[in-house]
């Protein structure tokens, strides 16, 4: 039998909570949260949280969703794309704007338009037939037409119809199928390719076209002209018309296919002083303050007519700025007209466009 206490019966013979300490009652009553299993009553929020979480527990509350995962991904890839296509663009753009010449530059800034109409108009009032005339004015700086008259039909093109030669042989060249210093038979004498050109352009030397388009061969002559969309030049029938040689004048000015260089000794080459027959042209005696380049073909009834004569000519303005400086793209095929209406269309066109 265990000892018997002094106060072990006192005790037991009182209220469970005086077996307590004194305090022990009243912290019971003041914070029953710190004995759950004491106070089965009390709410879920009473109930003290345990903070102390398994690592696997920790891992999965940590863990983001997948939502979440895939948003972050989704926009991280965007984000780079968006910039990738950002440093490509400025790159391009830096490289097109160092690349650029003043000259390009300043070929790209419009000027005033000039419109030729009235004046090509007033002097087409003067003509027995107009459609005889067909005409077409192009400003390369402000890239449209000033000036037109009966500019769709085909008509003889002898002479600027050299120049489809001259720029597919400049093709060739540039693409290494052809040496300019190639020798090319004419009649009794031989000539390099490019002597042969420049005859061509300087004297509309028959026996040189007519060994360049035989070196070339037909096919290839139409496959360039199909190529080029000259759907309404024929040169074996000599005929062409102002929309297609416009086409090809732009085409030299811009010469995507060859360098600056080519086209600079082309221009010296159509350039009057240079050129063999320039001086019988009647056209050409009608700009005094212009500087014209290009190239023509007639054929002369009389001292004062013609049964026809083209043209195709670069005319440059003479602005000492050369931002204020136009070329003008003149094209005029005419049959059975006379010297002088010939020279009151250059004047009229000097006028107009100083």
């Amino acid at each position: 039998m265990p000892p018997n206490y002094p106060n072990q019966g006192q005790n037991q013979g009182q209220n469970p909570a005086q077996g307590q300490s004194p305090n022990q009652g009243q912290n019971q009553a003041q914070y029953p949260n710190q004995y759950p299993h004491q106070y089965p009553n009390s709410s879920p929020s009473q109930i003290p949280v345990n903070h102390e979480l398994t690592p696997n527990e920790f891992a999965k509350h940590s863990m983001p969703k997948f939502g979440k995962i895939f948003a972050i991904i989704l926009f991280t890839t965007a984000g780079v794309i968006l910039l990738s296509f950002g440093i490509v663009y400025l790159m391009k753009y830096l490289n097109e704007k160092t690349a650029k010449t003043p000259e390009t530059t300043a070929e790209s800034t419009k000027l005033s338009s000039i419109n030729l109409q009235p004046a090509i108009d007033q002097w087409l009032s003067t003509q027995v037939n107009k459609k005889n005339n067909s005409i077409l004015v192009y400003d390369l700086k402000n890239q449209e037409i000033i000036g037109r008259n009966n500019d769709f039909t085909q008509n003889n093109s002898q002479g600027v119809e050299n120049l489809f030669l001259v720029y597919l042989a400049n093709l060739l060249f540039k693409q290494e199928t052809w040496k300019k210093e190639d020798l090319i038979k004419v009649g009794e004498e031989s000539f390099t390719k490019e002597t042969c050109l420049t005859r061509i352009i300087q004297e509309n030397h028959a026996g040189c076209k007519e060994a360049i388009i035989s070196e070339l061969g037909a096919d290839q002559l139409k496959q360039f002209l199909k190529d080029q969309s000259y759907e309404n030049t024929n040169l074996t029938a000599h005929l062409s018309n102002t929309s297609d040689l416009l086409s090809l004048a732009k085409r030299f000015y811009n010469h995507p296919d060859f360098s600056n260089d080519v086209w600079e000794d082309l221009k010296l080459k159509l350039d009057p002083k240079a050129n063999v027959i320039a001086s019988a042209n009647p056209l050409l005696s009608g700009f005094q303050k212009l500087k014209p380049y290009g190239i023509f073909g007639a054929t002369p009834e009389t001292s004062s007519n013609y049964s026809y004569i083209n043209n195709l000519y670069f005319i440059e303005t003479a602005e000492e700025d050369p931002a204020r400086r136009r070329t003008i793209v003149l094209i005029y095929l005419t049959t059975d007209t006379d010297v002088a209406s010939i020279i009151d269309l250059a004047k009229a066109i000097e006028k107009s466009l100083i």
